[in-house]
């Protein structure tokens, strides 16, 4: 009898395989990003052992449509990205992101760690200007408009980032191992954009608790995404850390 563990395993391969076969994951998908401040008491509660907050205390929230996938159709999806410090170097935790396609959830949530579930999501753009939205259960939770501005020259990175990620491949809901991922992409077009963002409350997506409402820097952007350098465990995460992000993780 096959093992979930093998089950599991042999859906990565065929991952990473799709990728080495079409040579990228995402292509040409588009990105619309802020950089906010959060609220460091509330935003430390859904940090797991070991990760802590940068200072300055940031976040990078983004919706993305993304035009062509290696592994479905194409979707679109949002995150907040909080910037963190860990012994193993700084990088991102990913602890919320809703999309709008069941096969990239299945694939992100449990293979590698992304903490997505389904939304309604909006995205609109002209060479000027781009509009997009989330929702759940009736409540439009982020919208983020950007005028485009200049180019940058050299941008920073949108996914390559070293990436601490829970739950994935040998999860077992109450304790679950961190995974340390790092993206492989190309950016072709990064612009300055004036973005604005709008949070509501939400009790199932409760981005208002811990994010602060201003915007420090905005852009827009498009990439590839081409698979990863690597993804290995590199931590635990327990009940506490569960009981804290519950809502953002199955409500």
């Amino acid at each position: 009898m096959i093992s979930f563990g093998e089950i599991v395993m042999n859906s990565f391969i065929r991952l990473v395989g799709q990728a080495r076969i079409t040579g990228k994951l995402w292509e040409d998908a588009h990105f619309i990003l802020a950089d906010m401040p959060l609220k460091v008491r509330e935003t430390e509660k859904i940090l797991p052992w070991g990760i802590k907050l940068t200072d300055p205390p940031l976040a990078t929230l983004f919706i993305a449509d993304y035009h062509k996938t290696g592994f479905t159709i194409p979707y679109r999806e949002s995150a907040v990205l909080i910037h963190v410090k860990t012994p193993l170097g700084t990088g991102v935790h990913c602890c919320w992101m809703p999309v709008d396609d069941d096969t990239a959830l299945i694939y992100g949530r449990e293979l590698l760690g992304y903490q997505k579930k389904i939304a309604v999501i909006e995205y609109e753009e002209t060479p000027e200007e781009t509009r997009a939205s989330v929702t759940r259960r009736g409540v439009t939770m982020l919208s983020m408009e950007g005028k485009r501005g200049a180019p940058q020259k050299d941008p920073d990175p949108v996914f390559d980032i070293k990436t601490f990620n829970i739950g994935g491949m040998g999860q077992m809901f109450a304790f679950n191992l961190v995974w340390l991922i790092r993206p492989i992409e190309v950016i072709h077009e990064s612009y300055e954009a004036d973005v604005s963002v709008t949070l509501n409350e939400s009790e199932v997506d409760p981005l208002t608790s811990f994010i602060e409402p201003e915007v420090v820097s905005g852009r827009i952007a498009v990439t590839d995404i081409l698979g990863s350098y690597y993804m290995f465990p590199v931590g635990f995460a327990g009940v506490k850390w569960l009981s804290n992000t519950f809502a953002m993780r199955v409500r």
